[in-house]
């Protein structure tokens, strides 16, 4: 898959492939083709209960883009996985997204994005764990994890977060449910002008290392394609 044609006119060039669980989802914005992607991921489901969940992935799907400027996909998974011998609900969200910057060094972008992770992350820590990976080498605290990777595209910065999330619909009598979420990043510089990201939310906390896992394939397979000459600024 390939990005073009930014926000603001920078010609995003990467390419990349996520896991083949993952399912293509349309636009927030629009209605067409939502019941044939639900459909892949819910096969078994009604009309009725397809487009709940049409309606219910079009509130939700707009907060992954934070990441980026330009939203260049979002998928989903859903299914099971075995975890300790028993079958677990198993659901995530990915989203690949862009944004610009003013670096032209992927070391220093990099190094830049890692330091600002790590006091948004570890400021109130008073140990973090160090951490030393195949993958690469970062910090783990009580609900995050940090890594400083070198991926074939360059380097990166790989987070792991444990939050909780407050569903919409509470009310003074009957508060709105609290679950238990995991949000997970890879922000990858390009050469120079403008930074990937790729980000996979999941409420299946207990398969975190799973999601991890799908995280570091993406980025093992992560490429940029800048034009010759091409100017990103």
């Amino acid at each position: 898959m390939t990005a073009a044609d930014g926000a603001r006119k920078i010609p995003y060039a990467f390419s990349y492939r996520v896991p083949d669980e993952f399912v293509r989802l349309p636009e927030a914005g629009t209605l067409a083709g939502w019941d044939e992607a639900l459909g892949r991921l819910m096969p078994d489901a009604d009309e009725d209960r397809l487009a709940a969940a049409g309606l219910q992935m079009r509130r939700f799907l707009p907060l992954l883009s934070e990441g980026g400027e330009t939203t260049v996909l979002t998928a989903m998974c859903a299914g099971t996985e075995e975890v300790d011998g028993d079958e677990r609900l198993s659901m995530g969200l990915l989203a690949v997204s862009a944004q610009a910057s003013d670096h032209d060094d992927q070391l220093m972008a990099a190094e830049g994005i890692y330091r600002a992770k790590e006091q948004k992350f570890f400021a109130g820590e008073r140990e973090p764990r160090e951490l030393d990976y195949e993958l690469g080498k970062g910090l783990q605290g009580t609900q995050d994890m940090l890594l400083a990777v070198k991926l074939p595209g360059g380097p990166g910065v790989m987070s792991a977060s444990l939050r909780s999330l407050t569903l919409p619909g509470g009310d003074a009598e009957t508060p709105a449910p609290v679950i238990p979420f995991a949000s997970l990043q890879l922000i990858v510089p390009a050469p120079r002008g403008y930074c990937a990201y790729v980000t996979i939310a999941t409420p299946s906390v207990f398969l975190l290392d799973s999601y991890c896992m799908r995280l570091a394939h993406v980025g093992r397979t992560f490429g940029f394609d800048v034009p010759a000459g091409g100017d990103l600024a």
